[in-house]
């Protein structure tokens, strides 16, 4: 497991090739201090074990997906506990060493991974690109993967940003560009239904304080320019805005330690509601999802 160092004039960052993690992340406060906005773990061993997957690339499948699946008629039973699929599994790309395929310590570092034929039971030999790049005030992450066989594909990152260090983000206000979120069952699967966040704990579409609110939701990002989610910390004055090309985001807030994460990806269950943006990949395709993350202080 090696670590890298990425860093320019605003951000600096720490890479692991285990899981592509995204190690640390320095963003500077109002008084021009540097502060760590990811909570990840303090020694890299450490992670080998992280049941919470702390900064790491998810797939092939991020989410949560019931077995079995349907690619064009084919049924394909796939890893489950209890029926159910999470993060890929016992062969998920947070679990895997990646190998570093171009870095620039003051730019942008690249890693590559080749995940195997029926991995987690999915179709498809399947490799994977991902460019964590740091532009001025931004951490831009690029992702790309190709298959030889028609298979689902669906990745994210999974850090947990608290932009104050490790105190509450109780105080933090964040905002979601989302007029719909997706209605889960008892597992946390989607159930297919979609609906509206008025009159919910799910309207953020302003900024409010998070409060007691705690989430493991998936937002239907609304087609705007604005970002799709913002926080920012009123003690530290960081404001963290997300971008992205994808429909929509998980918002996860765990109970055990004070961070939040925004996932952004395709729909949960995807491959088997057929009413969700598709999640297929097929040979000759390739697949790409952008995401940046820009930070800045606020008044």
């Amino acid at each position: 497991m090696n670590q890298f160092l990425v860093s320019n004039n605003f951000i600096k960052a720490k890479f692991l090739s285990y899981g592509a993690i995204l190690h640390e992340l320095w963003v500077k406060n109002y008084e021009n201090k540097y502060v760590n906005v990811i909570k990840g773990l303090k020694k890299k061993e450490e992670y080998l074990n992280d049941i919470w997957s702390r900064g790491a690339i998810m797939g092939r499948f991020a989410g949560r997906l019931e077995n079995p699946i349907l690619i064009e008629g084919k049924k394909y039973e796939i890893e489950n506990n209890d029926g159910i699929l999470l993060h890929s599994g016992l062969s998920g790309w947070n679990k895997k060493n990646w190998k570093v395929i171009n870095y620039n310590k003051h730019k942008s570092i690249s890693f590559e991974y080749l995940c195997k034929d029926r991995s987690s039971g999915f179709p498809g030999n399947v490799i994977v690109k991902i460019k964590y790049a740091l532009i001025e005030n931004e951490l831009q992450i690029s992702y790309l993967a190709e298959t030889d066989k028609n298979t689902h594909i669906n990745l994210t990152n999974h850090s947990y940003f608290n932009l104050n260090g490790n105190n509450p983000i109780n105080s933090n206000f964040l905002k979601i560009n989302a007029d719909y979120y997706l209605e889960l069952k008892n597992n946390l699967v989607p159930s297919g239904k979609i609906l509206n966040v008025s009159d919910t704990k799910f309207d953020f579409r302003n900024f409010k304080v998070i409060g007691t609110n705690r989430f493991d939701d998936y937002f239907i990002l609304n087609k705007t320019k604005e970002a799709a989610a913002s926080i920012y910390d009123p003690n530290s004055k960081i404001k963290m805005e997300v971008y992205t090309n994808q429909p929509g985001i998980v918002i996860f807030t765990p109970l055990n330690f004070e961070g939040i994460c925004f996932e952004t990806q395709k729909f949960s269950n995807s491959p088997n509601i057929s009413h969700f943006p598709k999640t297929l990949l097929k040979t000759g395709e390739v697949y790409e999802q952008k995401t940046k993350f820009r930070f800045s202080l606020i008044e």
